[in-house]
């Protein structure tokens, strides 16, 4: 079938320039070539890859950049720098903060979620690198000597937070430093538990061998400097406290939320109750907010709207599947859960995908590994038993 001329195309207008959104230009460019008219709309005139933000207070490396105005020439696409404001449904536009509305056909939102502070007397990870640095520096002259890295209630995706504990038990005991104690907190019943017992148990493995002490089961607080309220009276002093952020929904004007604010989908990524929204990533209602799933919700959006426009493609819905490449600061670990509640887990220091990135998305991955961004060679570790784990919810 030929391609419509532009004027019939439908327009496709993606709010949002994180991993979600370029997984879903790149599949609708696959899927539906010549058939969508697609605008992105975003704040920021370029992607930064968050997920390796552990890495850099470690490697003194710089953030893995993308312009979003060339990608999307390169796509058949428009890019346009604004805010969004809100939406109207019913006239099928977009309010921006500069310059006129944009009109869409359909719209995807894909504007991630916020992070908060979950703690008034911590480090907040993720808001500030330098502050990390310098508390590695700290670490290593000795002006610090006991560290607790905290998971906050209501965090679902918690691998950023042993991948910081083990790299910065790696960094201190490669400088020497030997009188450090380093500590991870966690509400989880075993370590990285969306994973699996399998999983969890490999990484608790690691955990002991870095020398970090784990206690898990744990729904911490911290109400004062230097303290970690660990429940029933027990209480953990630290010099310093490092905890993951709150994630907070987008509530996106003129679109339903729940109390969190995120958008409520359906198993195809369509906004429940309203005609021709959709949305994926980190700002919808599903649980674990990861950038291997957010890829995979927009693949699945990408299906329905590629249909819809005549594309050689049936809607698919969204299966999770939940991949986790861990930093340890010497040999990763890949980790990946099978579908469902009761799906396999899998621990090994071998990649158990290809390319092996930190985002495991069909063709976000593929993308940004030949252009030489997010490359992360793989360092076997002999000395310590592999990870390696992939997670798919039913």
């Amino acid at each position: 079938m030929d391609p419509r001329a532009a004027s019939d195309r439908p327009a496709v207008v993606v709010v949002g320039g994180g991993i979600a959104a370029l997984e879903l230009v790149l599949a609708l460019h696959d899927l539906a070539p010549g058939r969508v008219r697609v605008t992105m709309i975003a704040p920021e005139p370029e992607f930064v890859l968050r997920p390796l933000d552990v890495a850099r207070p470690f490697t003194r490396g710089h953030a893995d950049r993308l312009d979003l105005a060339g990608f999307m020439g390169e796509h058949d696409g428009r890019f346009r720098r604004t805010a969004v404001t809100g939406v109207d449904a019913e006239r099928r536009t977009v309010r921006c903060s500069t310059g006129a509305d944009e009109p869409y056909d359909v719209l995807v939102v894909a504007v991630g979620a916020t992070a908060r502070p979950a703690f008034g007397h911590s480090l907040t990870f993720g808001s500030d690198l330098l502050a990390v640095g310098g508390l590695l520096a700290d670490l290593e002259e000795g002006y610090s000597q006991s560290v607790a890295f905290v998971v906050p209630v209501g965090c679902t995706w918690t691998l950023p937070v042993y991948e910081l504990a083990l790299m910065t038990a790696q960094d201190v005991w490669g400088m020497d430093v030997h009188d450090v104690q380093l500590h991870l907190v966690t509400p989880e019943r075993v370590p990285l538990e969306a994973f699996g017992e399998e999983a969890g148990a490999a990484v608790a493995e690691l955990l002991v061998a870095a020398g970090i002490t784990l206690h898990a089961g744990v729904r911490a607080d911290v109400t004062r400097n230097n303290h970690v309220d660990l429940g029933d009276g027990r209480d953990l002093h630290v010099e310093r406290i490092v905890a993951l952020p709150i994630l907070d929904g987008p509530r996106v004007a003129g679109l339903p939320s729940d109390a969190q604010g995120f958008l409520p989908v359906d198993r195809f990524g369509s906004v429940v109750g309203v005609d021709g929204v959709w949305a994926a990533g980190d700002a919808t209602t599903n649980p674990v907010k990861q950038g291997g799933l957010a890829c995979l919700q927009a693949d699945a959006v990408a299906t329905c709207i590629a249909s819809h426009a005549g594309g050689h493609v049936s809607p698919m819905p969204y299966v999770p599947e939940l991949r986790g490449r861990l930093l340890t600061g010497h040999g990763d670990r890949f980790l990946r859960r099978g579908p469902g509640e009761t799906g396999r887990s899998e621990a090994d220091d071998r990649p158990l995908w290809w390319p092996p990135s930190k985002v495991s998305g069909h063709y976000l991955s593929p993308y940004l590994e030949a252009r030489g961004l997010v490359h992360l060679p793989v360092r076997e570790d002999r000395r310590t038993a592999g990870i390696d784990v992939q997670l798919r919810p039913g």
